[in-house]
């Protein structure tokens, strides 16, 4: 759902959390495919595809076009058994196999604030964002630890954490995702936040919010 007020997570979700690799996957939308993420029936395919996650679940949700409205793509960070395992996540979704997806994007995820995104208490009616940094290959590509982070960014940090690659797990960039009260906001929070993603050589802004059934 997207609720952003605090609702605890089962201790038998922690466990698994515990036990598997968390995996970060991004999945751009193809042109032309509105109609497709406007079918009910898919839509329903997808939210019980994803029901057989929920117990591993660290965030879900679509990134937005400047509407707000219509959508660009899915995040989906889970914890699954292996690097076969999340292949297979991304080939039997269900969206995926309609041919929503143009492209995905795979990596290992290291959940720095060691919550899920149903754990965040921020004010239900501000946008939120996700932004993706990529380092090179040579470079170092780690993260600020969150307690260097500065107190506001932390405030409004939904989710934040370290990517590796699949195969040697060498890091790959950052991922977080804020609730800031607009787009420019986000700019001089990132700024001001000592998050240090000058140091990374691709980085993307979406508009993005909470996912799940509604």
């Amino acid at each position: 759902m997207g609720a952003s007020t605090h609702l605890g997570v089962p201790e038998r979700r922690r466990h698994r959390l515990r036990r598997s690799l968390d995996f970060f996957v991004y999945s751009r939308d193809a042109p032309g495919t509105a109609a497709l993420r406007a079918d009910d029936a898919l839509l329903e395919q997808h939210w019980a595809y994803m029901d057989g996650f929920a117990e591993s679940m660290i965030a879900r949700g679509p990134t937005l076009g400047t509407d707000r409205d219509t959508a660009t793509g899915s995040l989906h960070i889970v914890g699954l058994q292996g690097v076969d395992a999340a292949h297979e996540f991304v080939a039997r979704e269900p969206n995926h196999r309609a041919g929503v997806y143009a492209e995905h994007a795979v990596w290992r995820f290291e959940n720095l604030l060691g919550r899920t995104m149903w754990e965040f208490s921020g004010a239900a009616d501000e946008p939120r964002f996700l932004i993706i940094a990529r380092s090179r290959r040579d470079e170092s590509g780690r993260p600020a630890r969150p307690g260097s982070l500065s107190p506001e960014l932390r405030e409004r940090l939904i989710l934040y954490g370290a990517l590796s690659s699949l195969q040697d797990g060498e890091p790959v960039g950052v991922a977080l995702a804020v609730q800031a009260r607009e787009r420019d906001a986000v700019d001089a929070l990132l700024d001001e936040g000592r998050v240090g993603l000058n140091a990374f050589r691709d980085v993307e802004i979406h508009d993005w919010d909470f996912g799940g059934r509604r």
